[in-house]
């Protein structure tokens, strides 16, 4: 019988320390990032490690509290003891990272989001269209619209341009 991935206690462990590394880099933050330059809090370097560390934190939240709480969850780790899906998305983020050069914020966050959302079992073809359109456009209005963060042209466009 294949064990429920929701119940292993080492996906709660590894939340937890994720958790715990997040907070104390919030802490330390201030410390560890230059803020002299000219450039106002929500358009300065501080902000995206505060953004992402806090993201992470708050996730960690329910590990940690399963984790701490008694209860019938055992040690293991799906796929027989290797967490295949897990490398798969980190594949597909490393392989998004560098795709943002190439064919931009938009398209890269639609397709990393689309094959990320296949690879752990959402087959839901609503789902498979509206979340990947919504984070986009969420994530392309906080970015480029309202933090006025620059993102370089991708070189995709230079096919179209010339």
């Amino acid at each position: 019988m294949k064990p429920n991935t929701l119940n292993s206690r080492t996906h709660d462990l590894l939340g937890s320390v994720l958790g715990i590394a997040a907070l104390a880099l919030l802490v330390v933050s201030p410390w560890l990032v230059d803020t002299t330059g000219p450039d106002p809090f929500y358009k300065g370097p501080l902000l995206f490690p505060l953004i992402t560390l806090g993201l992470i934190l708050a996730g960690s939240v329910p590990s940690l509290i399963r984790l701490v709480r008694p209860g019938d969850a055992r040690w293991y780790l799906d796929g027989l003891g290797r967490p295949v899906r897990a490398a798969k998305v980190l594949a597909c983020l490393v392989l998004f990272l560098g795709s943002l050069v190439v064919f931009g914020l938009e398209i890269s966050t639609l397709v990393f989001l689309a094959a990320a959302l296949k690879l752990v079992g959402q087959d839901s073809r609503l789902k498979m269209i509206l979340v990947p359109l919504l984070v986009t456009v969420i994530l392309t209005v906080i970015f480029k619209q309202f933090l006025g963060v620059w993102f370089p042209e991708p070189l995709v466009m230079g096919f179209f341009t010339e």
